[in-house]
């Protein structure tokens, strides 16, 4: 953002970032303008899934580990049901692969961590939470409103699917309270 070499750029964040994102750019003396856009696909919560054997095709499961995710993409498996697998660690030639396949229905669900809510677009009917807590990097924790609407926010992808669905296997309250509650205004960069 501040030393670029580009005539224009575009950033795209969530609203409750606007004040923070203005203060840097006047800071620098930067011109801007700003451009609201709306999500496309509607976004809603649909409650809790029973089991994992629930899943359909579109689905995203989300874990938050490399072991958690191969763990659950091996379950699958054995119930005959393909899944890509995407983590942090996945080598980038890998990432795009397991993402191919699950564009292209080579496989039916992607199990993926929070990773997935880092820039890639996929068509994603429904967001499972398979777990409500991560660990990072000191301890275990529930996870924040804000990481539950990143990660939630990849279901629904306008002209495939023309509304999202977010379910979970555990803790329904935390989830639809994340996704119902209006996000405070960030002020400063941590």
């Amino acid at each position: 953002i501040c030393c670029i070499n580009a005539k224009e750029i575009h950033l795209c964040f969530a609203p409750e970032a606007t004040e923070m994102i203005l203060n840097l750019l006047q800071f620098f003396n930067a011109p801007y303008t700003i451009t609201y856009h709306n999500r496309l696909a509607r976004l809603e919560f649909a409650g809790k899934m029973e089991s994992i054997e629930d899943v359909e095709p579109g689905d995203a499961l989300i874990v938050f580990s490399r072991k958690s995710a191969l763990a659950l993409a091996a379950d699958l498996e054995k119930a005959y049901i393909p899944a890509s697998v995407i983590y942090g660690a996945l080598p980038p030639a890998s990432r795009l692969e397991e993402v191919r396949r699950f564009r292209e229905h080579e496989t039916d669900v992607v199990v993926a961590t929070d990773a997935i809510g880092m820039g890639l677009s996929l068509p994603i009917r429904r967001v499972v939470f398979c777990e409500t807590t991560k660990f990072d990097g000191t301890r275990e924790r529930k996870l924040l409103p804000e990481e539950i609407r990143q990660i939630a926010g990849r279901a629904g992808r306008y002209g495939i699917y023309n509304k999202g669905f977010v379910m979970t296997l555990r803790e329904p309250t935390l989830i639809e309270r994340a996704l119902n509650e209006q996000p405070p205004q960030k002020k400063q960069l941590i």
